[in-house]
């Protein structure tokens, strides 16, 4: 099987696809990576090529775009961006496909996934990270304007829903995307991010049951199995002087804002002062040291980039902006988390630790806000400790979600080429 894989994003956007391809190579498939060039190393560390798009100063540049993180406008920036790349990325996909033998993955970002499935006719999987990437009215997703209640009747979420369909989101996509359907000779469609962004032949969630259950409006094709985590090599530890800061006194607070937030001043602001109030070592970790304050005092550390399945479990909490990845890292170590959201799914995945009782969400950039919320965390409840406790066993329990994704891809594959080997 010929494999060919899209994933767009920051870190937490790639590094599950990185995982999946590690997983469908080490099966004897030919896997190609399509992705930006700063993920480079992380590529080849796990065996893959990498077809490169774009470069690495336009990644920083589209990260540093001044709404890209804006709870509202942010979607709108993002899309004009992806439809900037996706008429370049078509052309890598094409001339990737050998017929009866290509199955395309794409992630949520990759509309030129979707398209060359239709253009080729090429089976294609697309693979969302997120709960909120699936539009619900059994579960509407939480946002910037908080969670819908519960009381509010079924009918009136699917009404709302639909406004927010073809009322808000198609205004934005739909238009771009028709044009460029033109030019392929497709024709125009509708309910862009609600149906058409999943693919009819296959559609991973990928995420467990647990956190977020498949619902009756979801589309026939999806799937959830799991989180898909690149995890950190064995010959890559915590750097010495990180140890050196863990060993040296109580566990400290976590703060990181993302791979991808390059906006992140206030953010830190935030942290520092909040360390300082509630008297509490830190480590900060962001990969840009512009956002930091200056200067910082010693009971705070500053990494770039760390491999959390070794960090977390020795932290008091995480403090973060709520991407899947993040999440997903945290429940797995056990850890208490406050997520402060910026944009996109995180406002969603903040209510879904809430309602895990393993964390609190707050989009306030506030220190005393995050004073209070973090206080029952450092000192948590019977309750509290059991949730983290189940949360870091039912990760552990889990099986490869990576593995149970391949097996479902490769079952598609048998499926579309029953000639062809798949193994």
């Amino acid at each position: 099987m010929n494999v060919v894989i899209t994933a767009l994003g920051s870190g937490g956007d790639v590094f599950p696809f990185i995982a999946l391809g590690q997983v469908l190579r080490e099966r004897g498939h030919r896997v190609t990576l399509l992705a930006n060039p700063h993920f480079a190393a992380a590529v080849a560390q796990a065996g893959l090529p990498l077809a490169p798009l774009g470069t690495e100063a336009e990644y920083l540049a589209a990260l540093r775009q001044p709404d890209i993180w804006h709870p509202r406008r942010g979607f709108a920036v993002l899309w004009r961006q992806i439809m900037e790349w996706t008429p370049r990325l078509l052309t890598m996909i094409e001339g990737r496909i050998v017929p009866g033998q290509t199955v395309l993955i794409g992630s949520t970002l990759s509309v030129a996934t979707r398209l060359a499935q239709e253009r080729w006719n090429v089976p294609a999987v697309m693979m969302h990270l997120a709960p909120s990437c699936f539009l619900s009215a059994h579960e509407f997703p939480a946002t910037a304007a908080g969670r819908l209640p519960g009381w509010v009747p079924l009918w009136a979420r699917r009404a709302l829903l639909t406004v927010v369909d073809r009322g808000l989101l198609d205004a934005t996509c739909a238009p771009p995307l028709n044009a460029l359907r033109t030019t392929l000779g497709l024709p125009p469609v509708h309910s862009v991010m609600r149906r058409w962004l999943h693919s009819p032949d296959l559609t991973v969630g990928a995420f467990p049951d647990w956190f977020a259950a498949p619902q009756p409006d979801w589309p026939a094709s999806a799937v959830v199995t799991g989180f898909p985590r690149l995890r950190a090599h064995a010959e890559s530890p915590l750097p010495e002087a990180v140890r050196a800061f863990l060993s040296a006194g109580s566990p400290p607070l976590a703060f990181t804002a993302g791979t991808g937030m390059a906006q992140a001043k206030a953010f830190f602001a935030c942290a520092l002062q909040t360390a300082a109030a509630l008297q509490r070592r830190a480590l900060f970790v962001t990969r840009f040291p512009e956002t930091l304050p200056d200067p910082l005092p010693a009971a705070v550390l500053v990494a770039d980039h760390l491999p959390f399945d070794r960090l977390l479990p020795r932290v008091a909490a995480l403090v973060h902006h709520g991407g899947i990845g993040t999440t997903a890292a945290a429940l797995a170590a056990g850890v208490p988390q406050l997520i402060a959201p910026f944009a996109f799914d995180q406002f969603d995945n903040a209510a879904r630790i809430v309602r895990l009782g393993v964390g609190q969400g707050c989009a306030t950039l506030h220190p005393e806000r995050w004073r209070a919320e973090l206080e029952p965390l450092l000192h948590p409840a019977p309750a509290l400790t059991a949730a983290l406790r189940r949360s870091r066993q039912r990760m552990t329990d889990a099986p490869d979600a990576g593995a149970l994704i391949a097996d479902r891809i490769e079952a598609l594959a048998r499926a579309r080429f029953p000639s062809a080997a798949t193994r």
